[in-house]
């Protein structure tokens, strides 16, 4: 007998999940006009502090596409969360740097996603989590 997998269903679910689950976290008012994907991009820069990030990292990290990214950036710049600054190696490149307003509001954003994981790994085991890391990875990468 064949086994019939929707994996993609459940993956669509998890996202959809996950989505509200953020929303339903009431930010306080220094992040109400961060949304969760900005808010994870802050921390994405924060734990790679020693290192130019471009606009490539973060399409590659997040896995969104450029025109996304875009959006993202020119927001969260607006905002004025991030600058992009040249680099002298060449002039097409603007790193992406976090402002001192996003340096300001950095501990809290780091709480709120260690509490998002925290209920994201709640009742899971050590193993059971490397393990879906793992499928997770594959799967990515066959979407590649």
């Amino acid at each position: 007998m064949t086994q019939s997998y929707e994996l993609g269903t459940e993956i669509r679910t998890l996202s959809n999940l996950l989505r509200r689950k953020m929303v339903e976290l009431d930010p306080p008012p220094e992040l109400v006009d961060l949304t969760p994907v900005q808010r994870w991009l802050m921390s994405y820069l924060h734990e790679n502090a020693g290192r130019d990030i471009f606009q490539r990292d973060v399409e590659s990290a997040f896995c969104i596409r450029r025109s996304t990214v875009s959006r993202l950036l020119k927001s969260m710049e607006e905002s004025g969360y991030i600058c992009r600054q040249s680099v002298s190696s060449d002039g097409r490149l603007k790193k992406i740097v976090p402002t001192e307003k996003a340096k300001a509001v950095h501990s809290e954003v780091q709480r709120r996603i260690r509490e998002a994981e925290a209920d994201l790994a709640k009742g899971l085991t050590e193993r059971e989590i490397r393990q879906f890391l793992a499928v997770s990875k594959k799967i990515k990468a066959n979407l590649s």
